[in-house]
């Protein structure tokens, strides 16, 4: 599939600050695993008994977005700890914002934000 990028910053700078307030408040403070952000997950999933709480970073939701299923299992999140912790040592927190605004899902089979502002603003 072929999707529009948007590429070198050219996305609002209070686009990606929406994203690090909802997804991941310490995005420039880690090396793309919040092991607090890990551990809150992982109570709250073996009280509850249920897999729904991800505790997932940016980088690891770029992870898991391309290389990885979106299977709920511990084998799938720890492939996703070691690729996050790889595209973290290979790209800037930039490069990585970018790479994750062009990758994310919004439904209705837009990926990235220039494909999804194309299909909810048309």
């Amino acid at each position: 599939m072929k999707f529009p990028l948007v590429r070198n910053g050219r996305h609002p700078l209070f686009l990606e600050n929406l994203f690090i307030v909802t997804e991941d408040q310490k995005f420039h403070d880690h090396a793309g695993v919040d092991l607090s952000g890990i551990s809150r997950a992982l109570l709250i999933n073996s009280q509850n008994k249920t897999m729904e709480q991800g505790g997932s970073t940016i980088t690891q939701q770029l992870a898991r977005n391309v290389y990885l299923s979106h299977d709920r299992t511990y084998n799938r999140k720890l492939s996703e700890l070691i690729y996050a912790y790889q595209i973290e040592r290979k790209k800037s927190k930039p490069e990585i914002m970018e790479l994750y605004l062009n990758a994310i899902y919004f439904s209705n089979g837009a990926y990235g934000i220039e494909a999804a502002s194309q299909y909810y603003l048309k």
